[in-house]
């Protein structure tokens, strides 16, 4: 019984070795949404899990009163979203690598519209709140410079598998980022 337990403990020790001898980074990625990034490499690609916030700047909706009158009111719509792509490395030359990948996620939003603004009787903004699973993938660049920094170049393009008839959907088809990540 303890070899067993000692194997098992051999064999885990150097599975968790194995892994974490793999290059790893940690960092930014900025564009459309502000995301905390994490890649893990593998043997041929990287896992990438990134959480962020997406705030969509306020417009102005325009609607009409009870009493005839044009108001015009601003509505806004956030959003945080946790996702994770395998990404498959190909290298160009020495420390300059291209890659494309898929993935998917999870996202809750909350706002003021999704389609076009909503209001009730009285004139107010309807707020709504909406949980979304979206899909897609990513294709992009990266340079690993000769101190412990990448730095990348992405567009990761996304559709809402639920709540599509509720929500911002298109609007992940434009996601390019540039990434800034520490290696170690």
């Amino acid at each position: 019984m303890k070899r067993r337990i000692f194997s098992i403990v051999i064999v885990i020790a150097l599975t968790f070795g194995a892994v974490m001898a793999q290059p790893k980074t940690i960092g930014a990625r900025l564009g459309y949404n502000f995301e905390l990034s994490y890649q893990h490499q593998t043997e041929n690609g990287m896992v990438e899990i990134d959480a962020g916030y997406s705030p969509f700047i306020t417009q102005k909706g325009v609607f009409i009163d009870e009493d005839g009158d044009l108001n015009v009111r601003k509505y806004r719509y956030e959003c945080i979203q946790a996702v994770i792509f395998y990404d498959w490395l190909m290298n160009i030359v020495s420390d300059f690598n291209w890659y494309v990948g898929i993935g998917a996620g999870v996202t809750w939003g909350i706002g003021d519209f999704f389609d076009s603004p909503h209001y009730d009787r009285k004139g107010n903004l309807v707020t709504y709140r909406r949980l979304g699973l979206p899909i897609g993938g990513q294709i992009g660049m990266e340079y690993n410079f000769q101190f412990p920094l990448t730095l990348s170049l992405d567009w990761r393009p996304m559709v809402n598998v639920f709540g599509i008839n509720q929500g911002d959907y298109y609007s992940h088809l434009l996601s390019f980022a540039l990434g800034l990540r520490y290696q170690f």
